[in-house]
């Protein structure tokens, strides 16, 4: 049920019940209907980051079952990254082309390095690379758009730049017109 109540510090709590939308797949409904593990409001930085890496450790092992592809940890211009490629071997139209992905997870978690690269390194049939850049509040802006602008940079020895693209969800979505500014 909607409510909403003012706490005694002046926190507003919002609650709303948004109703599951009837245009997705009965397959995403349930899906939707699953409550997510968190550790909740106050949490500290390290058990958002352990509830975060314990799901994209789940879902992501999901997600590959789905759309199979090969995953390899590396560093590009001193930055981690992880290379997920298609099973298949690249086509040779698409071979001479990189997607770099620029996870989610408000800038202090990786929520989406490789929910966010497996279907689209699968079904496009090219080469992804998730960029793991430095999270705050550790390492504040801007450097996670630094460690983006490095991967990008030194890609641009190999690769064209109208032969690399640049997407991200979430945070990533920020980053990615960030990073697009920037260049």
């Amino acid at each position: 049920e909607d409510s909403s109540y003012v706490e005694a510090d002046g926190t507003a709590d919002i609650y709303r019940i948004v109703p599951m939308p009837h245009t997705i797949s009965p397959e995403a409904q349930k899906y939707l209907t699953k409550p997510v593990p968190h550790p909740g409001p106050g949490a500290s930085v390290a058990d958002n980051r352990a509830s975060t890496d314990a799901m994209q450790a789940h879902d992501s092992a999901l997600t590959r079952a789905r759309y199979p592809v090969n995953i390899e940890k590396s560093t590009i211009a001193g930055v981690p990254v992880l290379i997920v490629t298609p099973v298949d071997p690249i086509p040779a139209n698409k071979a001479d082309r990189v997607l770099i992905c620029l996870h989610g997870g408000g800038f202090t978690t990786d929520s989406g390095s490789l929910t966010e690269a497996i279907p689209i390194a699968n079904l496009a049939q090219t080469k992804v690379v998730s960029v793991l850049y430095r999270l705050a509040p550790e390492y504040p802006f801007p450097a996670a758009v630094d460690d983006s602008i490095a991967v990008y940079k030194a890609f641009l020895r190999t690769y064209k730049s109208q032969h690399i693209g640049i997407y991200g969800a979430s945070a990533g979505g920020i980053l990615t017109a960030e990073v697009a500014a920037k260049i």
